[in-house]
């Protein structure tokens, strides 16, 4: 699933790969790591058993903003995401973070077209 994310991400920006940090995550390392780069606006995408959960962006600090639909258990008729947290395999979390703060606009264009491309069991409000 995440060379799938990933390949989706080249087709439409991998003209610019370079300005940003790609990272593949567990539930659990999302929530442990110390890592700096995670911290970063941009895209997360959720993904459980070759299934697309979630799509979302912040601006200013993706993995966090990732973390709280979790939390705060974002659900519709088909999943809540609360239920993540138990599972261990088949199961993750991808960023898609600005290296540069600067670079952050480009988090809406690449939600929006994920999304789009990906179709996630639970869509965002913001795009419909």
């Amino acid at each position: 699933m995440v060379t799938k994310i990933i390949e989706k991400f080249k087709e439409e920006f991998g003209f610019m790969i370079d300005k940003f940090n790609i990272i593949s995550l567990t539930i659990k390392e999302a929530n442990e790591t110390k890592e700096l780069n995670v911290a970063f606006p941009g895209v997360y995408i959720f993904w459980n058993n070759n299934r697309i959960i979630k799509v979302g962006r912040h601006l200013i600090n993706s993995r966090k903003r990732a973390l709280q639909h979790i939390r705060d258990n974002t659900r519709n008729e088909n999943f809540e995401m609360a239920n993540l947290a138990n599972y261990v395999d088949d199961c993750g979390l991808i960023l898609i973070n600005c290296k540069d703060i600067k670079d952050k606009h480009w988090a809406a264009a690449i939600e929006i077209y994920m999304e789009e491309k990906l179709v996630p069991i639970i869509k965002s409000q913001r795009i419909g």
